[in-house]
């Protein structure tokens, strides 16, 4: 005979699932966290004549780690000047964080600054649909100009076209149909 006892709800295992996610996205960002302040803080530059304590406590205070997706950190600082100067530091801190949190591969730091709403993309693949889109507009609009200059592709059985001196080179035909194919097909590839 079966016990109850040996069986689990699904319930169970959905819950179980989920707290072992949030548990490592915890730590995960929690190192992150200790990362931040303890790379940050190190930034030298002690110049009493300005700052009442050393410029990486400052930059500490005034910044802090709001997102990271796809390598990038995004970082909200309370003053535009707190954004430049860590970005100046950018180098540094992309290092020291990389030490500390080895398996985040930190690539980049984006900023913003309170109160903005500015945030990072899930991927990059709108982008990517937005760029060969404009590379293709942009092929087309060089097609048309190439056609209004008297290049034009020679029409099979067109005895309009047969006897004219302005036709497009073939090779140039073929350069054109290879960047109109492979715009068209990494466009409908994403």
């Amino acid at each position: 005979m079966v016990d109850k006892a040996d069986f689990v709800s699904g319930a169970q295992i959905v819950s179980t699932f989920f707290e072992n996610i949030e548990k490592q996205k915890f730590e995960s960002n929690s190192k992150m966290l200790v990362a931040w302040k303890k790379t940050v803080q190190k930034i030298s530059g002690n110049d009493k004549q300005f700052f009442n304590k050393r410029i990486g406590e400052q930059l500490f205070d005034h910044s802090r780690i709001v997102d990271f997706k796809n390598g990038i950190l995004l970082v909200e600082t309370d003053h535009p000047a707190w954004s430049q100067m860590l970005q100046f530091h950018k180098k540094f801190i992309l290092t020291g964080m990389n030490k500390i949190c080895a398996d985040a591969k930190i690539e980049t730091l984006a900023f913003r600054v309170r109160g903005s709403k500015a945030a990072l993309a899930d991927s990059g693949k709108k982008i990517a649909e937005t760029e060969m889109k404009k590379y293709s507009e942009k092929l087309d609009a060089e097609e048309k100009i190439l056609l209004e200059k008297g290049f034009f592709e020679k029409e099979k059985n067109s005895a309009e076209n047969k006897n004219s001196k302005n036709e497009l080179p073939d090779n140039l035909k073929k350069i054109f149909s290879r960047m109109k194919s492979t715009a068209m097909k990494s466009s409908d590839e994403k």
